[in-house]
């Protein structure tokens, strides 16, 4: 992993200060997130009960709210975090070259001229498909939660569809 970040990497770059900030937050997003959602969905999962001398009852028709509605925003911030990491990262290689290596005329000259551009921007390019491909298998691990966790009883049919709407709804 180090001969492939140093060779995408502007020359004499160090990249352990950069790679550490985006696993820390990166883990504290993921962390967040979880029980975010987690903290959501036990709260309305525990209002279809009663308590009766310590026993949950469930109540009488139960309706659990769309999952779409629990998610809420908590895979948002990785949509906003790895467009910010990918500015952040990209602007900061660019300025690198200008600044820490003053390799910019040395970049310049060399017969591929895509090189400096590939170099600023692969590894922000991969650190935000990282936050997104987090994203995506998270909701996935939602969706499980919510399904097997919440009584057969309270569930709406056709969630999918619900999901489906809502996203169409977003991009038109």
């Amino acid at each position: 992993m180090k001969n492939f970040l140093e060779r995408n990497l502007p020359p004499g770059y160090s990249y352990k200060a950069e790679l550490s900030t985006v696993i820390i937050a990166f883990s504290l997003l993921t962390i967040i997130s979880f029980f975010g959602f987690l903290g959501t969905f036990l709260r309305l999962r525990r209002m279809l009960f009663m308590n009766f001398s310590g026993v949950g009852v469930i109540v009488e028709r139960p309706i659990m709210p769309d999952f779409i509605y629990i998610l809420d925003n908590s895979l948002l911030y990785y949509l906003i975090f790895g467009i910010l990491t990918f500015i952040i990262a990209s602007a900061v290689h660019y300025a690198y070259y200008h600044t820490g290596s003053k390799s910019i005329y040395l970049m310049r000259r060399l017969p591929n001229s895509f090189e400096r551009h590939r170099r600023s921007l692969l590894i922000p390019t991969l650190f935000a498909l990282a936050f997104l491909l987090t994203a995506v298998m998270l909701f996935f691990i939602y969706f499980a939660i919510y399904m097997i966790f919440t009584p057969e009883g309270a569930l709406v049919p056709g969630q999918w569809q619900r999901i489906w709407s809502v996203l169409g709804s977003v991009f038109r």
